[in-house]
């Protein structure tokens, strides 16, 4: 299991966050253009003139209620109209918005209400609690920084030995922490579970999820600390629990199928499928465990450290972890309102 350190993972936001500024505009101050050569969206505002990502661009559209997907079909000279018609149809409405860039280029489009809470700000407030960066280090292949998203999985040193019918598996407990800076995720916390050997991670519900309105620093910092201690103590062993409870489940080839197809789809790939048998075949040579509800959740698991994207990863890891049995409280191992429909449902027959 590779490990790094906090100070590390500080380094590397800090080198992230070089050449980000932030700014607070009038509507009326903004211009749209369309870059003759690349076709990309720009904005023009007093602060300079700022090329949109992606991400902002689909959030310039929510806020003037434009489909996306209909503006980047659209010729250059339509997709201007577009845009000029509805945000001078907007700026009659006035208000500000908050431009937060990164260089030339426009990360996110958002409103004046947004609370600022950002990675740095994160890693400020772990580096509070005394468990972090000593007994809870961050798991390096499991961090992920990108242009929308943060994930900070931290995992305690210790391994514990859980057995079921002569079946023994060893687990590390941690944490997993995400967050967004341009709007794209909560602030939020779940317990998680690291399998030894072959690195799988398991992720509950989120115990701590904090939308960027009205954050208040210091009591989300008290937060931070006491789910950390509750995941720790109780929600990932669990899940550890729960694992073992799936050794007993027995999954037909349909009920596979089904499940497969349906974590190929919340990933947004069909082609998936695929990937979930081949390690679904490989997860039942090793664990010798046969045709289990256990074998089909390590296999999405395994699967999952193969996708690039940090969000698809934890979007399956979520998702295996539904499949578990319940255990103790429902509230840690059962959809809740952020999720999809209990996914176990796609074991009935």
């Amino acid at each position: 299991m590779r490990m790094t350190t906090l100070d590390a993972v500080c380094q590397r936001v800090a080198a992230d966050d070089e050449g980000k500024q932030d700014y607070l505009c009038p509507l009326e101050g903004l211009t749209y253009e369309v870059a003759p050569q690349r076709g990309k969206s720009v904005l023009i505002c007093p602060h300079g003139q700022f090329t949109l990502t992606p991400f902002a661009e689909g959030q310039l559209c929510q806020k003037l209620g434009i489909p996306v997907s209909y503006l980047r079909r659209c010729p250059a000279w339509l997709k201007r109209q577009n845009i000029d018609y509805w945000l001078e149809r907007r700026k009659q409405r006035g208000g500000e918005v908050l431009l937060r860039t990164k260089g030339n280029w426009l990360r996110a489009f958002l409103s004046q209400s947004y609370s600022l809470f950002d990675n740095k700000d994160l890693l400020k407030a772990l580096s509070a609690i005394p468990a972090v960066g000593t007994e809870l280090l961050p798991h390096s292949s499991g961090l992920s920084l990108t242009d929308k998203s943060f994930h900070l999985p931290l995992i305690k040193q210790e391994p514990i030995e859980v057995q079921r019918d002569g079946y023994r598996e060893r687990f590390y407990l941690g944490v997993y922490l995400r967050n967004s800076e341009v709007g794209f995720l909560r602030v939020s916390l779940s317990a998680c579970l690291h399998r030894e050997g072959c690195g799988n991670i398991f992720v509950s519900t989120c115990l701590l999820a904090k939308v960027h309105l009205g954050i208040q620093r210091e009591h989300l910092v008290q937060r931070l600390s006491e789910f950390i201690t509750n995941a720790l103590q109780l929600t990932a062993p669990k899940i550890a629990s729960a694992l073992l409870k799936a050794l007993s489940v027995e999954i037909s080839a349909p009920q596979r199928e089904r499940v497969f197809a349906r974590a190929a789809k919340l990933a947004g790939r069909k082609a998936l499928v695929e990937l979930f048998q081949q390690a679904y075949q490989q997860e039942r040579l090793e664990s010798g465990v046969g045709d289990t509800l256990f074998t089909a959740t390590q296999a999405l698991t395994r699967a999952a450290q193969h996708l690039p994207d940090a969000d698809d990863r934890y979007l399956l890891s979520r998702f295996a972890t539904q499949l578990l049995p319940p255990n103790g409280s429902r509230q840690e191992l059962v959809a809740s309102s952020e999720d999809i429909a209990d996914p176990r449902l796609f074991l009935l027959t």
